[in-house]
């Protein structure tokens, strides 16, 4: 699938400071790295943290771009020069009119949060297909069209590989985009020019500080999702609305942020959507769904009271979307699991091994207390911290892996361009203040060898849990990555000690 449209058209809806150059010739794509730019593109020179896009520029022209979108006023030889004030919004608006506004044919659905995103967009995903309609996903796991993978760009990709996604779930005849909306996507305006009709919210806690700087930017990131939502309370025929957990603390700040109709689902307070007769167990959880649109027994196979939150919030949806309460049942009782998501490596051991991406402290602490609900005997927790990233939650990171342990090991994630011994030391400053190194915990930089120790500890009914990467299959140091899945690993490690205990 091609498009094609003159520069100028492109331009009419900007807010130009000036122009150097011919606009009337036909753009054939949009890109933003120089990398990737072909003839006829417009290159759009982004700012970033290590850094900046003015510097590819020469590489962008020679690699045939036609036209530059930049903030500095400089000259461009080769190609036509477009100053704007901001590179981002500009890239947003350009990206949707090139790809003809494909949100506007769709009807999409944004989850964000601290926690559960990727969860209930795959619950929501499974619903709406069981209920026979063409979906597609965006998330940190997966990008699927009409039940067709392609690789993952980001949880949100940048404004014009999101638009062209977008565009190629209209041309499949996708009815339904179901996307992870992270707080960065929000900040950066990738989402810009994206039409939602409902907009999710899991919960707030606390996350990616070392990009928001605090709580409250963070927190009015995660808001715009809502906010966006406009003033209109239809998009064509069809209503728009916000779904929050009402047992969340920002519920009544996200309410206020938001012009259209809103449902709320929770546990513990009086909502629209809620959760009675809860049985939480080790391999699911049973309970009454309980809405203005009926009652009905659900059985989940995933377990925790994080994930019953992520089922209430893909039934609320559901159930706006006209989604009978008996296709959810069927639905949410035919998720087996998702990948890296309190994920349970079973090879027929006699102790428990689950993976989980949890690398917050609510979101280690949610499924160290899922873990702590049904072990029957020691849980060994394996974690560390991600470099480059909020520093602030890992002594809460170690205090949190300390309470609910009876054993820590304490290891390397993503160290990226950080000491991974000056991450551990971080780590260990609160772990010690709940457990005393060699009797309550140990420290292994090498993640293989932590996985390996903690497997090799396990007994009969313990629960070995491997926090922090889940589903993803690398790890990132300074100057290098390589292939590494917590899952694999896992695998392997006990395949060994099966063999040998034979």
């Amino acid at each position: 699938m091609e498009f094609a449209m003159e520069l100028k058209e492109l331009l009419k809806c900007l807010h130009i400071i000036k122009v150097k150059g011919p606009t009337d010739f036909p753009v054939r794509g949009l890109e933003y790295h120089s990398s990737r730019v072909q003839p006829g593109f417009v290159f759009f020179c982004l700012g970033g943290t290590r850094t900046d896009g003015h510097k590819y520029i020469s590489q962008a022209v020679d690699a045939g771009a036609a036209a530059v979108v930049l903030e500095k006023d400089l000259d461009v030889n080769g190609a036509t020069s477009i100053q704007v004030p901001d590179v981002r919004i500009a890239m947003a608006a350009i990206s949707e009119i090139f790809y003809a506004s494909p949100s506007k044919k769709l009807r999409v659905i944004g989850v964000t949060g601290t926690n559960g995103k990727t969860t209930t967009a795959y619950l929501i995903e499974a619903i709406i297909s069981a209920h026979n309609k063409k979906t597609g996903l965006l998330g940190t796991i997966k990008y699927k069209i009409n039940g067709d993978s392609l690789p993952v760009l980001a949880t949100t990709p940048e404004a014009p590989d999101l638009q062209r996604l977008l565009s190629k779930m209209v041309a499949r005849k996708v009815k339904y985009a179901i996307m992870e909306v992270s707080s960065h996507a929000l900040e950066l305006n990738r989402v810009s020019g994206c039409d939602f009709d409902i907009a999710v919210m899991t919960n707030i806690t606390g996350d990616h500080y070392d990009f928001h700087q605090n709580k409250e930017r963070y927190l009015f990131a995660k808001a715009k999702l809502f906010s966006q939502l406009g003033g209109s309370f239809l998009k064509g025929p069809l209503p728009r609305f916000a779904v929050l957990n009402r047992d969340d603390p920002y519920f009544e700040y996200l309410l206020r942020q938001t012009t259209v109709q809103s449902i709320s689902y929770g546990i513990k307070n009086p909502a629209d959507v809620e959760a009675k007769n809860i049985e939480v167990r080790e391999d699911g959880i049973n309970f009454l769904l309980c809405s203005p649109w009926g009652r009905e027994e659900i059985s989940l196979n995933l377990t925790g009271y994080f994930n019953l939150y992520n089922a209430l919030a893909a039934a609320s949806v559901a159930l706006l979307e006209g989604v009978p309460l008996s296709t959810i049942k069927s639905a949410l009782a035919g998720v087996q699991g998702v990948p890296g998501r309190f994920e349970r490596v079973d090879l027929g051991q006699d102790f428990l091994v689950i993976v989980d991406y949890a690398h917050t402290p609510d979101g280690l602490e949610n499924i160290l207390q899922t873990a702590k609900g049904f072990a029957q005997g020691k849980i060994i927790t394996i974690f560390g911290c991600g470099g480059e990233r909020d520093r602030a939650k890992r002594p809460e990171m170690g205090r949190i892996a300390g309470k609910y342990s009876d054993y820590c090991i304490l290891t390397s994630d993503n160290p990226r361009g950080e000491d991974p011994w000056q991450i551990i030391r971080e780590v260990e400053s609160g772990l010690r203040e709940k457990k005393e190194i060699g009797r309550g915990y140990t420290v292994q930089p090498n993640r293989y060898e932590a996985i390996k120790l903690g497997i090799e500890l396990a007994r009969p009914h313990d629960v070995v849990i491997i926090a922090g990467k889940g589903h993803e299959n690398y790890q990132i140091f300074s100057d290098y990555t390589i292939h590494f899945s917590d899952r694999e690993t896992a695998e392997e490690i006990i395949l060994n000690r099966l063999k040998n205990k034979v």
